[in-house]
């Protein structure tokens, strides 16, 4: 019953998430013909995109003084309602373009640059166009006022008929001059009986009066008419400022699709320049290294260093002499005697300082005292074991330090250490190891490597792989070779040169794992540490 209940469950689960699923698929994503729209407007060259915009900026370059003169004939009201109509029309431009340039890629992807471009454009276009109407707006009112008045006065008085006027009054005014000439009984008779003054003092007054607005008349008609003439001007002077002609400019030069192209093209190249490095270094490099003379650190004949223990072991203890001095380091100095007279060493060599504190001989315990025993062991590092090897007076061996985990030299002795570059050698160009570091006895070293270390005696040659030769006695040839197959090299299996140490009287130190315990991203780190390191010979 519980399985069949759990079954039931789970497929429950399954039907609501095939339902979820269903449901965006139908809602939320688009369909295959949106998304090949989608795709189609991001898949766009420089020279589509400037096609499209030039297209645009045409268009907009025409329509502009079409719509400006249909502006001109628009009355103030609706001209004032087209000027706030465009004003509206230029904040939605204006954020179209701020929304252009938002979001991921926006200055690279074809869609939001043809977008931005054309609110721009856009953008231009109506500025100009505010700009015409503004200019409209004075000469548009000033018609209207003509207009008007022409609708409230429909006829001008002619200059005769004000000529006419003005001769009327003229005749009046004199009847009036020469009645008053006459005497005053006369006059007031005149008067008396038939108001004969008063008459023509009206009649001279209501024909100056006529003569004077006929003239009023004409002269407001007049100006009206200059009024007109020059808004009508004004008015067909008013043209939009055509758009600039670098308002597209380089817009869309650098699109997402240039992008990815670029990026696939240095993407192939990543890839197929290392195989080729490859065949060339197989092929031409490597022989030649392989015939480079072998480069020595020490004369002929010198004397080899011994090998304190046969095997590699988790620990080794060293007993110290009258006049031995141990210097081992923290994280590997397990124990020690009670009475042995110890101190802090802050570098293995004061001469070597940026050597001894990279390959880690810093802060070093020193120990001393006449039959002290001391044991090293990798307190923090599982996979580290220990070998010992007795480097005597006259004797010389080419050593990584960072392979050292301790050293027992003589108070009034020290260890000696020497630097010897090979930088114009090609097996070293090759290699990447510039420098290489030879410790002079009398010292005994305490050497380090993952899963063991191997001394060998060199007395047919040793081939060894990149990275496994930890030390080899300084009076032995050093040379590189090819690694025996291709194939492997050629997919990253195999390192191209191997280390090739010529037979002689001396010894060879080989680290059994040298990758051991290091995995991921740790390994890259430290790959990429050693890599820099390995140029100093560290």
């Amino acid at each position: 019953m519980t399985r069949l209940l759990n079954w039931l469950w789970n497929r429950a689960l399954l039907y609501a998430l095939l339902v979820a699923v269903a449901a965006f698929l139908a809602l939320a994503w688009p369909g295959a013909g949106q998304m090949m729209q989608l795709l189609d407007s991001e898949n766009r060259s420089y020279a589509e995109i400037t096609g499209e915009l030039q297209a645009g900026f045409a268009a907009q370059q025409q329509a502009l003084p079409q719509r400006v003169a249909a502006a001109k004939a628009l009355p103030s009201g609706t001209l004032e309602q087209h000027i706030a109509q465009r004003q509206r029309a230029l904040e939605a431009a204006e954020k179209r373009r701020d929304a252009a340039e938002s979001g991921w890629f926006s200055a690279y992807r074809p869609s939001q640059i043809i977008a931005r471009s054309r609110a721009d454009i856009e953008i231009a276009a109506m500025t100009s166009e505010l700009a015409a109407l503004g200019s409209i707006a004075a000469p548009r009112k000033s018609i209207e006022q003509a207009q008007g008045f022409f609708a409230a006065n429909p006829t001008m008085p002619t200059a005769g008929a004000i000529t006419a006027a003005r001769t009327r009054c003229a005749a009046a005014r004199q009847r009036l001059e020469a009645f008053k000439a006459q005497w005053r009984i006369e006059q007031g008779l005149r008067e008396v009986i038939r108001q004969e003054r008063t008459e023509l003092a009206e009649a001279a007054a209501q024909s100056c009066e006529l003569a004077d607005t006929l003239q009023t008349r004409r002269d407001a008609a007049l100006a009206a008419r200059q009024q007109m003439a020059a808004a009508q001007a004004a008015l067909a002077a008013v043209q939009a400022e055509p758009l600039a002609e670098n308002l597209i400019g380089d817009a869309g030069r650098v699109t997402l699709r240039d992008i990815l192209i670029e990026a696939f093209t240095w993407l192939i190249a990543a890839t197929l320049i290392p195989f080729a490095y490859r065949v060339i270094a197989y092929h031409v490099l490597a022989p030649m290294a392989a015939r480079w003379p072998p480069m020595r650190f020490g004369a002929a004949g010198t004397a080899p260093p011994t090998p304190g223990n046969e095997k590699s072991a988790v620990s080794a203890t060293i007993t110290l002499g009258p006049d031995d001095e141990a210097l081992v380091r923290q994280d590997y100095l397990q124990s020690s005697s009670l009475t042995g007279a110890k101190r802090t060493r802050w570098l293995l060599d004061w001469g070597h300082p940026l050597t001894s504190f990279a390959s880690g001989m810093r802060f070093l315990t020193a120990v001393r005292g006449a039959g002290e025993r001391v044991t090293v062991s990798a307190v923090k590092d599982p996979f580290a074991e220990l070998a010992v090897l007795a480097v005597p007076e006259g004797a010389a061996c080419v050593l990584r330090p960072s392979a050292l985990a301790g050293v027992v030299q003589s108070a009034g002795q020290p260890l000696r250490i020497t630097s010897h570059w090979r930088i114009f050698s090609l097996p070293a160009l090759l290699t990447w190891q510039w420098r290489y570091l030879a410790f002079h006895g009398p010292a005994r070293l305490v050497v380090k490597g993952g899963r063991g270390v191997r001394i060998e005696p060199a007395a047919r040659g040793r081939i060894v792989g990149e990275g496994q030769l930890i030390g080899f006695s300084a009076g032995l040839a050093y040379a590189v070779i090819r690694s025996e197959t291709f194939w492997p090299y050629f997919f990253g299996r195999e390192v191209l040169l191997k280390d090739r140490l010529e037979a002689g009287d001396g010894v060879v130190l080989i680290e059994e794992a040298p990758l051991a315990g290091r995995s991921g991203i740790r390994r890259g780190f430290e790959g990429m540490a050693d890599a820099v390191l390995k140029l100093g010979g560290i």
